[in-house]
């Protein structure tokens, strides 16, 4: 099975519509975007946003005054976050789930800062690697870089087995899916991180800022953890 046909097929189906921000993108921003780096948007920074979803982190940032940007490689999510945020329909794409390292998708763009939840966990060890380094040319000089990685704490974990170039096969047996409309396809590939040296190496294109942080939670009597390692970069110098 092709994991990058088979992510694919899974994120096509677009069932998780996200119209608000999560709590970890305004704890994110408050606490290191705007207190740390001084970016509160009054400036209107370039901020792309890698695997935006349908937008709802987005909307968070573009209402604080940040030029956003959002790719994602859902047609059904982009449409979506275009409908959301209209005056800035233009600056969202849907693209290619295969990463190349010279990928460029807005030409003559550099960002003051990218991020990407819950996203990059679905790319193997290989691919990771390059989809790192075109995001970093993506990056003006100084510039940062947050992500967040799926710890093998995790109850997704506890439903895989090793696969190959870092990758675990997730067979889900969630009762939450059950019948759930547009859901056909729950089986998909995750890049577990298993500690903060992992989370360092794997990202080790930036120089590292954050890497203790985490968050964490348990909604459902039926679900566990759902644990995320937060990394926290910026562009190195050249």
């Amino acid at each position: 099975m092709d994991y990058l046909q088979a992510n694919a097929e899974y994120w096509s189906q677009a069932v998780y519509d996200t119209p608000n921000p999560e709590t970890y993108a305004f704890r994110l921003y408050g606490r290191v975007i705007k207190h740390q780096f001084g970016l509160d948007g009054s400036s209107h920074p370039n901020l792309l946003d890698f695997g935006c979803g349908a937008g709802g982190n987005c909307k968070f940032f573009a209402d604080r005054g940040f030029n956003v940007h959002g790719v994602d490689q859902s047609k059904v999510d982009i449409s979506r976050i275009k409908e959301r945020i209209p005056n800035l329909s233009s600056n969202f794409k849907c693209i290619s789930p295969i990463c190349n390292a010279d990928d460029i998708w807005f030409p003559g763009i550099k960002f003051k800062i990218i991020v990407s939840f819950q996203t990059l966990y679905y790319l193997s060890d290989t691919d990771l690697k390059k989809r790192l380094i075109s995001l970093n040319n993506m990056l003006e000089p100084g510039g940062y870089f947050i992500a967040t990685m799926m710890h093998i704490s995790s109850w997704y974990f506890d439903m895989s087995t090793p696969s190959s170039d870092g990758l675990h096969f997730v067979k889900f047996h969630r009762d939450q899916d059950k019948n759930r409309p547009g859901l056909s396809i729950n089986d998909h590939f995750i890049n577990f991180t298993d500690s903060e040296a992992d989370l360092i190496d794997k990202f080790s294109i930036f120089t590292p800022l954050h890497t203790k942080g985490y968050y964490d939670g348990i909604y459902r009597d039926d679900q566990g953890s759902e644990k995320h390692l937060i990394f926290v970069g910026q562009k190195k110098k050249s």
